[in-house]
Parts: C-alpha cells; structure tokens; sequence
C-alpha cells in the first residue's frame, strides 16, 4: 500500500486543526526581510558587560606559566618572571641602561630600575639537565655567588670538587656584574679541562640599574628553578662579608624549597677538604649537634681552664656545641669562682651547663659509670654526638675541622654502610701504650696496608682500635644510646657485678675513669673499633695533648691506695706530651699528606690488647666474646645475636 502523501491527513475526526496547514511563502517573497523586532532592554545591558570580562581576560592573559612539565616537578612561586629560551631582544644590550618612567638629572648608574624580572640566559642551560632531577634529590651540588670576589673565592673549591668526580658540580650566577662566564674563567685562570663545571647564567636583565629589592626578588626567583631542574642535595654560598646583602636575604629562601644550604664562615681555601666529600653527606651539615663534656676532678682549676680557652680557640665553623662540666661534690672555691664568668661562644646559641655531685662518700666504679653515661643522652641519636674531654688535654684550634670532616666521611656519605657502622666513634689523640699496661703500642703497618687497598699514596695515617678513650674523643650518638642501654642491662644482671669488675679480671688500668670497662665490654661483645690518628707520630700535628703535670687519678678509685697506679702513669709511655699544632684550619695537615681520607676498609684493626687484626680473626674474636659474656653476664645458653638485647637473656 503507498504512503499518504501527506503526513497528517486533514481528518476532523483525527482532530487535526487548521494552523498545521500553514501557507508558504511565494519564491518571489522568500528573500524579503522580516520586520525588525525590538531587542528586549535587559539584553542590551549584558553586551557592554560581555565585551567588558573579554577585554579583561585578555588584558590579564598570564605570560609566565612554565610548561606542565616544569609546574609538575616543582611548586614555582607566583612571581613575575620569566625564563626565556631566547637571548636578548633585538636592540637590547647589557650595557644599555632601562628607560626610566619619570627622567630626571639622577645619574645613569643610580639602582632605579624595578621592572619585571626577565631571565634570558638561564634556560638555555637547565634544560639540558630537566630529565636528571626525577622525584628525588640527585648527586648534584650547586655553588651560588653574586659578587666577583664570592666567585673568585668558591671556584678553587668547586673545581677541586668537580675534578673528585664524586658530585655533579654546578656554579649558578646571580649577580649585578656583566662579566661572561668566559671572562671569569679567563681572570681565574681556568678553563672547561681543568676545571670541568656546569655553568648556568642567572643573572636578571638590567641587573647593573636594578634595586636591591629587584635583585633580591631577582635570586629568589631562581631559587625553585634550580630545583625543579637539578635535584641537588647541597648549596654552597660564601657569608658575610664576601658577598651582598641582597643576595644573603634571598638565600635565607632555600630551605623552603627542600635545598640544603652551607654558608661558608671563612674563605673557601681554608675548607678544601669539603671537595672530598660527596653530596649526601654535605646534605647533613646543618644537622649535626655536638655536645662537650668534661668531668673535672678536684682541685683541677689550672687543668680545666687551661682546656676551656683552648675551646675557647677552637673555630667552630658557625655550629653551636653546647658544654657540660661535671663538678665533684669537693669542688674548688676558685674554679667555682671562675665558672661564674665564664663566657662561651659569644655570639652563638651555645650554653654552658654545670653539674655538681651532692653524694659526699666517695662513689664505686659502677656509680661513676652511670654518672658519667647518664650525663649525655642524644636528642636526635642519628645526628647528636657528645665529644668527652679529660680536664689534662688541650686541643688544637683546628680539632673541629678534623672531627667535622671525618664524620661527614664515615658517617654520612653514601658509603656509609657496612663496616661504617662498626665504628663507634673518633678520638682526637692517640695513647702511646695499650689501656691494659704501660708497654709502647706497636703501630700498624699503615703505608703497607694502604698500599694493598689502592689508597692514594700519602694518604692521611689512621686506623682502627678496639679500645676506648676518655681523654678527647668524639662518639656518635646512636652507639652512645646503645651504651646506655647496654649498660643498664650490664648492671641489673643477677650476678654480682661490682666483684667481677672490681677483681683480677678488670683490663683496663685504673688510670682511666671507670666507666671504659663496660665500655669496652660493649665493643668486643660487638665488634665495634674507634677511629685514631697516626699523623701525630709525624711531627707537629697532633690536634690533642695530655699535659700529666696535674694527673689525678678518677674519683672511683682511692687515692690513697692507688698510688702505684699513679706512678705507673708517669713510668710508661701512656701520656706522654706531643707537640700540638697552632693552625686555625686543617689544611696544613692534609697538605702535608693526600687531602682524600683513606677508605675505612683499608684501615688495619687492632685489638684492645694492641694486637693487629685480619677481618676474619675479628670476626672469630668478636663471635666468641660475644658467646662468653652472653652465658657469664646475661644468662643466656647457647648462640645469641647481634642485638644489645639478645646479649641479657635474664635481665
């Protein structure tokens, strides 16, 4: 059946209505325009307001947004910047000063520009490295200076780190002055074979004319481009008075974007050994905190003010180490006297801390122990170390260069794993004989040991001993909490601990305070060593020395009837004076022989007894101490583990 032809079929009965049969219009009428309508009131106020927001968006359209790439690896501020991939404009030159909005007579080197920052220069090198940052911090240290003298001042030590090899090294300026990069090399004497660093030019567009406002807006402003790009762990700035004010107001920015930051506290030739270190262990330099502790006899007066001017001497390197003094409950009425005084570190947030002992009986071993281990306890026990002085020593003004530098090394770097943590801690002199009798100490063939590890030749003399200091040492926080514990445990085991120590088994001489007998049970027991220098056997750089004209005995131990113990102190070779060394820096020392710290794995071990050992015979040792004392002092049966805890079964 064909379909209607019409889709609705005019049917009343369909009720379809007139008004769906509408005329057509005639070709002729098809083209003619409708009568013009009145737009309604309401519409024609929203077109002003259309063409108004159009306007306004255009007019505030951003010119500034980095690519998504870059906004994703870093959080930039929103500031008015921009980082060009372009050089400068055509017609625009360094030396051509920036037109002022009102001229005036002033001069045309006058600070007056405060336009928006353009960083023309910058990109071009970041970019090569935008795939190397990632999420996580890389190998990467970066030098900053704005003045030429700052520059002039951190190359040497950046070419020397950049020439190690161990860091990827980078040198960003953000100055005032036009120098170029081939200028500054040129001046310096240095070139990219000798001195193989990543340049970046930071330096904003009409720096010379700019405000120190603009310049300081300017450096901050670079601050999160550096690290959305490099990744690095550490920056490295000269202080005052090298470098500008602006500048040094900028940099206090860097730790909001996750940057280390180490403000040189003198010139740069003084601290080379920095170039040694890598940058996960130059990432930790603000972290550190070292605290002194010195437990002063009676009538000690001369001894410990004769130690604190030597602290006093001491450059600290702009750290803040607080200071306790432990008094004998007999204390002198004129050390008492002088302590009122006292000044430490002025200009710094360091404290002196002063205890006295109230208990008038004179105190067992096992009380002086605990007095003097309970005396220090780490806040942070990864960062946190106590450097423990006997009243007799006196220290060399560079002794914090050596402890900084060596614990950087072997505590921090990225090297330090195993047998890194095997070392409890640093001593700054070196006794002459074993803590167990007065014979002279046979040293270890070091040069020979070196030699088979490949070491530098002329490397700096140390090695490794399983014997314990008091006179001046450094020990790292997280050992000396496991000191406390282990001692704690070491005390409340069910046996009588005062006759074993005080009977024919003590080892240690009775010249040294009490508490190195324990520990000295905690580093056989887990095979830790301490770190000691040889170079004092070389000539005139020991950077501790024990004056014994006012020796005494420790207070644990009678006087009276120890006298044999006091004369056998002067009998032997046990503190014998060395010359000690008069340099503010530790350069001297590491000129003297090679500027890179030995590998500890090449170090020789002894033995508390002064005994060389091979790895495999310090392990044996370590092992069977370790079964001993786990079934004479803890209870346990058997094998037991590593763990301080494993060694009480009982306790």
């Amino acid at each position: 059946m064909p379909s209607p032809k019409r889709l609705f079929l005019a049917d009343e009965e369909l009720g379809k209505k007139d008004d769906d049969h509408r005329l057509k219009n005639h070709p002729e009428q098809r083209w003619q325009p409708k009568p013009w309508k009145l737009v309604r009131r309401r519409r024609v106020f929203l077109i002003p307001v259309i063409l108004y927001l159009i306007y306004m968006f255009f007019k505030n359209m951003p010119t500034d947004v980095p690519p998504a790439r870059d906004r994703l690896q870093s959080k930039l501020p929103p500031t008015h910047h921009v980082m060009s991939d372009t050089p400068l404009p055509p017609g625009l030159s360094r030396s051509d000063p920036p037109p002022r909005a009102e001229p005036d007579g002033r001069d045309k080197d006058d600070l007056y520009y405060e336009g928006k920052l353009q960083f023309y220069n910058l990109a071009r090198t970041l970019k090569l490295f935008s795939g190397h940052g990632g999420k996580s911090p890389s190998s990467a240290t970066v030098f900053a200076g704005a003045s030429l003298g700052s520059v002039s001042d951190l190359l040497p030590l950046a070419c020397r780190m950049a020439n190690h090899k161990k860091n990827a090294v980078h040198f960003v300026l953000v100055g005032r002055d036009d120098v170029s990069i081939e200028g500054i090399q040129r001046v310096n004497g240095l070139n990219g074979e000798t001195c193989p660093l990543n340049w970046h030019d930071a330096r904003v567009d009409y720096a010379r004319w700019s405000t120190d406002g603009r310049m300081e807006r300017a450096v901050a402003a670079v601050l999160p481009y550096v690290q959305a790009y490099l990744r690095p762990r550490v920056l490295i700035t000269q202080g005052e008075p090298l470098e500008e004010q602006f500048f040094l107001r900028a940099m206090r920015k860097a730790q909001e974007y996750g940057l280390s930051h180490i403000i040189l506290p003198r010139a740069a030739r003084d601290l080379m050994w920095i170039a040694a270190l890598d940058s996960h262990a130059l990432q930790n330099w603000n972290d550190i905190h070292v605290e002194f502790l010195i437990n002063a006899a009676s009538h000690s007066t001369g001894s410990l003010l004769r130690l604190i001017k030597s602290l006093d001497r001491a450059d600290f390197l702009g750290f803040s180490p607080g200071l306790t003094i432990e008094l004998p409950s007999h204390a002198d009425h004129g050390l008492l006297q002088s302590l009122e005084g006292m000044k430490w570190l002025s200009g710094t947030s360091s404290k002196i801390t002063v205890r006295r002992r109230i208990q008038l009986h004179q105190m067992s071993p096992n009380e002086a122990s605990l007095r003097t281990v309970e005396a220090f306890y780490p806040k942070k026990p990864t960062f946190s170390h106590v450097v423990m002085l006997s009243p007799n020593v006196e220290l060399a003004p560079s002794f914090f260069h050596y402890l900084l530098y060596t614990m950087l090394k072997y505590k921090y770097s990225a090297q330090s794993t195993m047998p890194y943590d095997k070392l409890m801690g640093i001593s700054l002199e070196l006794q002459s004989s074993p803590l167990t009798n007065n014979k002279p100490i046979e040293r270890p063939d070091i040069e020979n040991s070196y030699y088979r590890n490949n070491n530098a030749p002329g490397t700096l003399p140390m090695f490794l001993w399983q014997a314990p200091n008091s006179n001046a040492v450094l020990y790292f926080g997280d050992k000396w909490a496991e000191l406390h514990s282990f001692l704690s445990r070491r005390l409340a085991a069910k046996i009588d601990a005062e006759s074993q120590v005080e009977g024919d088994e003590r080892v240690i001489s009775k010249i040294y305070p009490a508490f190195m007998e324990h520990l000295l049970e905690l580093l056989r027991a887990r095979g830790y060593y301490l770190l000691y220098p040889a170079f004092s056997d070389k000539g005139k750089f020991s950077l501790a020395t024990f004056h014994n004209e006012l020796f005494q005995l420790p207070e644990e131990f009678d006087q009276r009837s120890d006298t044999d113990s006091i004369s056998e102190a002067f009998r032997g070779p046990a503190m014998n004076e060395k010359p000690l060394s008069r340099a503010s820096t530790l350069m001297p020392l590491l000129n003297t022989f090679a500027l890179e710290l030995p590998d500890i794995k090449a170090l020789p071990k002894l033995s508390y007894r002064g005994e060389e050992l091979t790895d495999s015979l310090d392990r044996l040792a370590s092992e069977e101490y370790r079964r001993e004392f786990s079934v004479r002092y803890g209870g346990c049966q058997g094998s037991v583990g590593d763990g301080t805890a494993d060694l009480f079964c009982q306790a």
